[in-house]
């Protein structure tokens, strides 16, 4: 990795844009989502704000789920 270089991620949540550091990376572990504290599980990921709000309207939103981890419909 270059030296000063910052992953961004965007918040599936609100849609904010921070760096990876800042936003918490969820997983989907046996169709239910949980959270990757170490951010090292495999498969696909989907970062949210450390905002509860933010969590919450992903959790309840069954269509950004399916966009954010590419699951059929």
């Amino acid at each position: 990795m270059r030296r000063g270089h910052v992953p961004i991620r965007t918040c599936r949540g609100c849609g904010r844009k921070a760096p990876k550091q800042e936003l918490i990376r969820l997983v989907l572990r046996q169709g239910r989502v949980i959270e990757d504290p170490e951010q090292t599980m495999d498969g696909r990921g989907a970062y949210c704000c450390a905002d509860e709000t933010c969590r919450q309207r992903f959790m309840r939103n069954r269509k950004l789920q399916k966009l954010a981890f590419r699951l059929q419909a």
